[in-house]
């Protein structure tokens, strides 16, 4: 698993080599993703979500953020405000680009490493 820690405001997104997973925290939420794939759904799901809908919506509910993001199975949600969701994407997007990039080049390295021994036998 590549090592990637990025933060924002309100959130840190992390790999972790002991149990290899990726550990997300936004304001006092914390998520364990077993896999980048469940990561990259997320982000999706957040990304297709209309926050001025939402907003208009809940208007008149008793929540200061209005977006409010279920957690299946649970009566848990996620409260966000518009702002907090973009900044969230932002986070999430970033971090999935990051380690994308890592992925690659870590490969690139071995792909390299691996002619080099091959030419030196």
């Amino acid at each position: 698993m590549e090592k990637i820690n990025i933060k924002t405001l309100h959130g840190h997104l992390f790999t972790c080599g002991k149990c290899n997973k990726y550990h997300f925290e936004f304001n006092q939420f914390g998520i364990d993703f077993s896999s980048l794939n469940a990561l990259n759904d997320f982000k999706d799901y957040l990304s297709e979500l209309d926050s001025e809908e939402f907003e208009r919506i809940n208007q008149n509910s008793q929540y200061n953020r209005k977006i409010q993001i279920p957690f299946p199975n649970t009566s848990i949600k996620m409260l966000l405000s518009s702002m907090e969701l973009k900044e969230l994407i932002v986070l999430l997007a970033t971090f999935i680009h990051e380690y994308n990039i890592a992925v690659t080049e870590n490969e690139a390295i071995r792909q390299l490493s691996k002619l080099s021994a091959n030419q030196m036998n």
